[in-house]
């Protein structure tokens, strides 16, 4: 074989590129900082999202996806082919492309995300639904035909789905996840304790005592950030049962849609997940408690599956190889020909 073949999770926190027989080759953050005036990247994933909130004059960090959809087509691409670029090399080989996308995902996005990545070099494209290549990363075998529930909670969306001998009975997109979490983490800093935090500091305290379900021992941490009152720097110590209070109110309507899920699923797919289990995936499934949280509100055993953030494009490589299966359920690559590239 010439060249490589990708797969591809782009999604709202990170970008994740896997390689056949290679395994994960770039897990970065979804940043880039560019020029204001030319709009040309300077720097795209790690070094951009360190650089958000510390930028020089006349340049700017921006996530150019925005809850599971661009929000940006010429950084993205740009983004994109800086990436593809440092997979490839100096490869003249075009590679063929299984990209993630939201489940709930319009036609107007999926042209977007499949131009998008013909534009930064590839040959051709395949979209697979994110829960679906979540469930194949898992290790869930496409030929199997017994039912599977796949909870994918990403940073921009959460997807959830059934999946079945390769493809998908029920699904359902919620605009809640790993973004949202942070947001309410600065809302509630600022109401409680009048002081202003950074998205980067939000993510930290989400990560080092954030929780789905009160913790056995409380933990506190130092949060730093500005004083609303007088703009000088304020340091202050929260506690993860404040966290967990804090972000409930979104978990209780992740539980929500994971109920009325089951409430529109075939008995005897319910059956087999009954017998089985709920896996979780997606980068923000390691917030702590999540597991317990869905299992005590499905009332089934939930397990969060090893490296949950890189299921997805570790599943879009599965899909490379199980395209004569898919195939059967309409998936198939696109080529420049099938979309309007800009």
């Amino acid at each position: 074989m010439f060249g490589y073949d990708l797969g591809i999770d782009l999604g709202t926190s990170s970008i994740v590129i896997a390689v056949p027989d290679k395994g994960v080759v770039i897990n970065e953050p979804c940043y880039v900082a560019y020029d204001k005036e030319t709009e040309k990247i300077l720097y795209a994933g790690r070094r951009a999202y360190y650089l958000q909130g510390r930028e020089p004059k006349g340049v700017a960090v921006e996530q150019p996806i925005k809850d599971g959809a661009i929000s940006n087509y010429s950084l993205t691409q740009q983004m994109v082919k800086y990436f593809v670029d440092r997979v490839l090399k100096k490869s003249i080989f075009r590679p063929r492309v299984v990209a993630s996308v939201p489940a709930l995902a319009t036609d107007v996005e999926k042209r977007t995300l499949i131009s998008v990545i013909i534009s930064s070099g590839a040959r051709s494209v395949c979209l697979v639904e994110e829960p679906l290549c979540a469930a194949f990363g898992a290790g869930i075998d496409p030929i199997h035909p017994s039912g599977v529930f796949v909870i994918d909670v990403g940073g921009g969306t959460t997807d959830m789905a059934v999946v079945s001998q390769g493809s998908m009975s029920q699904t359902e997109t919620v605009k809640i996840a790993g973004n949202d979490f942070d947001n309410a983490i600065i809302r509630f800093m600022k109401e409680k304790y009048n002081v202003l935090i950074g998205v980067r500091m939000a993510e930290e305290i989400k990560k080092a005592i954030g929780c789905a379900i009160p913790r056995e021992e409380e933990i506190k941490m130092v949060a730093k950030g500005r004083s609303v009152e007088s703009g000088t720097p304020l340091v202050v110590e929260v506690s993860s049962n404040e966290i967990c209070h804090c972000l409930t109110p979104l978990l209780n309507e992740l539980c929500a849609a994971a109920q009325v899920m089951f409430e529109r699923t075939t008995p005897q797919l319910v059956a087999d997940i009954t017998s089985g289990e709920v896996l979780l995936t997606g980068g923000s499934a390691e917030l702590y408690g999540l597991d317990k949280l869905f299992a005590e509100a499905l009332g089934l055993e939930v397990r969060i599956v090893p490296q949950p953030n890189l299921c997805a494009a570790k599943g879009a490589v599965v899909a490379l190889s199980k395209m004569h299966i898919l195939d059967n359920y309409g998936y198939r690559f696109r080529n420049k020909d099938d979309v309007r590239i800009r």
